[in-house]
């Protein structure tokens, strides 16, 4: 893999109590094909949908270069760190591609090859994982009951060495008590293929996934004071939330006669910043993020950005090297 980039993504947890984001699923953040940079492969156009159900880009790539080229291209996921309550926003597809990824090249599909690690504490983990028959992703039940097989002296190390833990749970206040081990260490992974570049001619790559949505049963935004609560600090800055959203919070409040904003949070990330890896800016940068219903209320930081449909929002740009990565917040009301 020494062709691949490294990415850093990051978990965003929040409080588990009824403050800024209650009983809180962390959003999963993923975005931007990327290889080694190289000058003569320019990346002409970007068209980015976002929504909470499907995030889909469209490229169109140029290879300047008077000979075909290839490299080997990877679409990294979020890391998946595994916790001791585990509330993580990860898509429920199949066991093999959770995010339901796919991509196709002028058309074509094309089967890329997942690469899976496992690390804990900055430590490659993965071989031995591998050789005591646990699979690599911390949250599956397989991993619960692989882990829960192994005998008396190997969870005994697993636990010494803080990479899972012995969980107690009982079904009644008189019933038994089972203990099973569960895993803390972190999932990373990437789609890759190898991908050729034409000369002097432009390339369509097209990708989907399912977005690792964080999300909240309710949320303490646009409340009395709540930016100087200690549980919003990031929020404003974050999510770029200004004073018409505030207010737009407020009057469904007086609406419902509510004394608490009465609204469930949606949050998605997409990192954007990989679009500066390849040769100059993107060309043609086209965005476009559906917040869901026409009810739901929309904050992210994306100057220029307009609302087009009742529930559409757009946002255009010329010769775009992006400097900052998306996070979006979509309030949805409750019942």
């Amino acid at each position: 893999m020494s062709n691949l980039r490294t990415l850093s993504f990051a978990l965003f947890a929040l409080a588990a109590t009824r403050a800024l984001a209650n009983d809180s699923t962390a959003e999963l953040a993923a975005g931007g094909i990327t290889f080694l940079k190289d000058p003569d492969i320019a990346m002409r156009s970007e068209d980015l949908s976002i929504s909470a159900k499907q995030v889909h880009i469209v490229y169109e790539f140029a290879n300047k270069a008077s000979a075909d080229k290839t490299a080997l291209v990877a679409f990294p996921m979020p890391d998946i760190e595994g916790a001791v309550d585990f509330t993580v926003g990860v898509p429920d597809g199949p066991d093999d591609n959770p995010f339901a990824f796919a991509v196709t090249s002028d058309g074509q599909p094309v089967t890329p090859t997942l690469d899976e690690h496992a690390f804990f504490k900055g430590v490659e983990r993965t071989a031995e994982l591998r050789k005591l028959g646990v699979p690599l992703r911390p949250y599956l039940p397989a991993t619960q009951e692989a882990l829960d097989k192994l005998d008396a002296a190997t969870k005994k190390r697993l636990v010494d060495q803080e990479m899972a833990y012995v969980d107690e749970t009982s079904t009644s206040v008189d019933g038994p008590v089972e203990r099973h081990l569960i895993g803390l260490w972190t999932y990373r992974s990437a789609f890759t293929w190898k991908q050729t570049f034409p000369a002097g001619k432009s390339l369509r790559l097209e990708q989907s996934y399912k977005p690792g949505v964080g999300s909240t049963v309710g949320t303490g935004v646009g409340a009395p004071g709540w930016r100087t609560r200690e549980d919003a600090k990031g929020y404003p800055a974050k999510y770029c939330i200004d004073r018409d959203f505030e207010q737009s919070v407020a009057a469904v409040m007086r609406k419902k006669k509510a004394d608490y904003p009465p609204f469930s949070e949606q949050r998605i990330d997409y990192i954007l910043t990989t679009g500066a890896n390849w040769a100059g800016p993107i060309g043609d940068f086209h965005l476009t993020i559906d917040k869901g219903q026409p009810n739901y209320l929309l904050s992210l930081c994306a100057d220029g950005i307009v609302k087009t449909g009742p529930t559409r929002f757009e946002l255009r740009k010329k010769d775009f090297t992006p400097s900052r990565d998306l996070n979006i917040l979509i309030l949805t009301p409750n019942p």
